[in-house]
């Protein structure tokens, strides 16, 4: 043994271990001993001589040092026969570590040897199953054709539908995705391109979804193709409402009765006579008044020039205030003297 490295070392392994003062002073006493004794491999010494080394007046504090020290392998001991003292042996630092490297050493070379073995397998087979799952990609990929739409030519056909049918509705220009994905969507539930077709067909025939309505609001494309909205189009929910029989046959008869009591201008007619209940011609019995009275109005009558309105006074007369509009009330225009 090396005296000054085995206390180095010694040193060296207190400040990462606990071991009691008296077991540090113990240890020191005894290699100084195997110092002295030329390293042999054990040593006898006797407790008295080692509890007057290190000051100690009882026993049992030697014995407790001397255990922690066994307990930290760092000596042996063996007990003296009757009349002998007892012998120490001191383990190395050096040699201990030695040991233990050459263990380590070997272990480590096993495990290295295995691991190393084990790891090559493990990363050969990942390389190996790599390399097949990117064959495999590449064969997928040269044998799968392109994806493509299922429903082109139906996304296709309704785009040229809606714009030759709906010509009172904006223009569809372009069929953005949001709009394709909404189409796609009605004819997966169901539609058909013939569904569309009356869906604008319905669409242009509804007064309401053209304009005509309180909010002036006009339908778009991806108003019509919303699912609720075309299912109610299709119902029928904005067809426009025709006039029923009766309610024409009420505005015809209003029309009439208003007619009736008009005249050409719209002006309110005289309700005094009641010509036409009788079968005459009402406006013909007013030409014929005028000519008469412009006739009797050019004959020399009573009273100078003052028109002759059938009245005759004195006491000769037989007639009381007779005239043209009396005569024609009995049957026809007269002359006065009660004749008809």
């Amino acid at each position: 043994m090396d005296y000054i490295k085995e206390i180095n070392a010694f040193e060296r392994w207190c400040e990462n271990n606990y071991l009691p003062i008296s077991s540090q002073l113990l240890w020191y006493k005894i290699m100084q001993r195997f110092n002295r004794n030329g390293w042999r491999e054990w040593v006898s010494v006797d407790n008295l001589t080692l509890m007057a080394a290190m000051q100690m007046s009882r026993e049992a504090t030697l014995i407790k040092a001397r255990d922690e020290l066994i307990k930290a392998g760092l000596m042996e001991y063996q007990k003296g026969k009757k009349g002998t003292p007892n012998r120490y042996r001191m383990i190395s630092f050096f040699e201990k570590n030695t040991f233990k490297s050459e263990v380590q050493s070997v272990v480590e070379n096993v495990v290295q040897t295995v691991v190393e073995s084990e790891v090559q397998s493990v990363v050969e087979s990942v390389d190996i199953n790599k390399h097949k799952t990117k064959n495999n990609k590449k064969s997928s990929t040269d044998v799968l054709p392109e994806k493509t739409d299922a429903f082109s030519d139906q996304l296709a056909t309704i785009r040229e539908l809606y714009n030759s049918v709906c010509g009172s509705y904006p223009r569809l220009v372009k069929m953005s995705e949001a709009r394709k994905k909404a189409v796609r969507a009605r004819l997966r539930a169901g539609y058909t391109v013939e569904d569309f077709r009356r869906l604008f067909e319905m669409a242009e025939a509804s007064s309401f979804l053209k304009g005509q309505n309180n909010r002036n609001w006009t339908a778009t494309f991806d108003w019509l193709i919303a699912d609720a909205n075309m299912a109610k189009v299709l119902d029928g929910n904005y067809k426009d409402k025709p006039q029923s029989s009766a309610y024409s046959s009420a505005k015809d008869a209003e029309t009439a009765a208003w007619s009736k009591h008009r005249d050409y201008y719209g002006r309110v007619k005289n309700r005094f006579h009641n010509c036409e209940s009788h079968g005459y011609d009402y406006e013909d019995i007013l030409e014929q008044m005028g000519g008469i009275y412009e006739a009797e109005n050019t004959e020399e009558q009573p009273g100078g020039d003052q028109p002759y309105l059938g009245r005759e006074t004195g006491a000769d007369s037989q007639t009381s205030e007779r005239g043209w509009g009396a005569d024609y009330q009995k049957g026809g225009p007269g002359s006065g003297d009660g004749t008809q």
